[in-house]
């Protein structure tokens, strides 16, 4: 029986991981103590209701998705590089892919190819050969260029600090950034 409590502790783990249950206080207790038969007092309190449920599902809070990226980073398997490795077969199936369905129009490279003059075919081999290597070259580079950026915002988005993190370090007695103060005033 040790095992059936194991997995059950590990299921449990696991879910409250992947729970998209409200992140906020307010929004959690809200949707604990609604019952099955709960209905709104009016109808614009029930609009309400739905607006901050679908504002909560579409812009999360900050201390969500850095939990999220926390959870991404710490985990040894997910990396820049084997994100690549996954990714780089399915994008040079992809720009072969393309290039296959662009071959195949009537007007396209490949037709002009076989309906011109044979001893030139070969120059036109070569073009193609190297406008294809291009090609794939061009949306690998691009691949690693996308994982890069994604990887470098997602470091920023946890470098950011939360509005909780602002407000502890001003109750310490830490002075706002410089810009904070010269930008505060223009902006907020």
């Amino acid at each position: 029986m040790p095992g059936l409590i194991q997995r059950h502790n590990a299921v449990a783990e696991y879910s409250a991981l992947i729970s998209t249950s409200p992140s906020s206080t307010h929004r959690r207790n809200r949707h604990a103590n609604r019952d099955e038969n709960y209905k709104p007092a009016s109808t614009r309190a029930a609009i309400t209701d739905e607006a901050a449920d679908w504002y909560e599902a579409f812009c999360p809070p900050l201390e969500d998705i850095q939990d999220v990226i926390r959870r991404f980073d710490a985990d040894p398997d997910f990396s820049q590089d084997r994100v690549f490795a996954f990714l780089a077969p399915i994008v040079v199936f992809g720009a072969l892919f393309v290039v296959a369905v662009v071959a195949v129009q009537p007007h396209s490279f490949a037709h002009r190819i076989l309906d011109s003059n044979p001893t030139t075919h070969l120059a036109d081999i070569m073009r193609l050969a190297a406008i294809l290597a291009a090609g794939i070259v061009l949306s690998v580079v691009t691949l690693k260029c996308v994982v890069w950026g994604v990887a470098e915002i997602s470091s920023m988005i946890l470098a950011t600090k939360t509005k909780e993190e602002k407000r502890r370090r001003e109750r310490s007695g830490v002075p706002p950034s410089e810009s904070n103060l010269v930008l505060g005033g223009i902006f907020m």
